[in-house]
């Protein structure tokens, strides 16, 4: 017999960011506040949280959907301990003042390194309302063009060809795209490396 799992969903306290629905929509809907509903759930009167149980098939899908929540208002506990199967310790919002503060730096004499992949030249395309960034490997060679209109899906398409080796360069092209984006979008100029004005 597959083991159950019950998911647990608080509402009340649902932000509405409603990234459960976007990575799992079979799963999740939306009500006319813009919050998530919980399909095939049920209410407890007690709690006032709904609640629906599953089995270890569907696990994986709700563990991404509760830790892809920005407030944390889902969770799946084990129905033969009662206790949470996702093991996580979110920070309590009256101990987020106590965190240390790392304040941010960057020399790019000492710490700028050419990722061994190659690199990425992005330019904006207002007429076709486009991005496009071109990826020259370790030779300078031109290997592909990745188009798109959002840096979300160009970055991830980048990442998941494996075109980046380093965190450093993956951090820099997903800056880059973002500004790229946000120009498009205001119909400014957008030039690599430069602040967007």
């Amino acid at each position: 017999m597959s083991k159950k799992y019950k998911v647990v969903y608080d509402r009340e306290n649902c932000i509405g960011a409603n990234k459960c629905i976007g990575i799992h929509p079979k799963d999740w809907g939306k009500d006319t506040e813009d919050k998530a509903i919980l399909n095939g759930a049920q209410l407890n009167a007690q709690t006032k949280k709904f609640e629906l149980i599953i089995d270890e098939s569907k696990l994986n899908d709700f563990k991404e959907s509760a830790l892809i929540c920005p407030v944390y208002v889902i969770d799946i506990l084990d129905m033969e301990t009662g206790k949470t199967v996702l093991k996580i310790n979110p920070t309590k919002e009256k101990d987020k003042d106590n965190v240390p503060v790392i304040r941010a730096h960057y020399d790019s004499r000492k710490e700028w390194q050419m990722d061994p992949k190659g690199f990425f030249t992005v330019k904006i395309f207002p007429e076709e309302k486009l991005i496009r960034a071109r990826y020259y490997g370790e030779d300078h060679a031109l290997k592909f063009v990745i188009e798109g209109t959002n840096s979300e899906e160009m970055y991830n398409t980048i990442v998941r060809e494996k075109l980046v080796s380093t965190f450093q360069h993956a951090g820099y092209v997903g800056n880059e795209l973002m500004k790229a984006e946000i120009a498009l979008k205001k119909n400014l100029p957008y030039v690599q490396d430069d602040p967007l004005p």
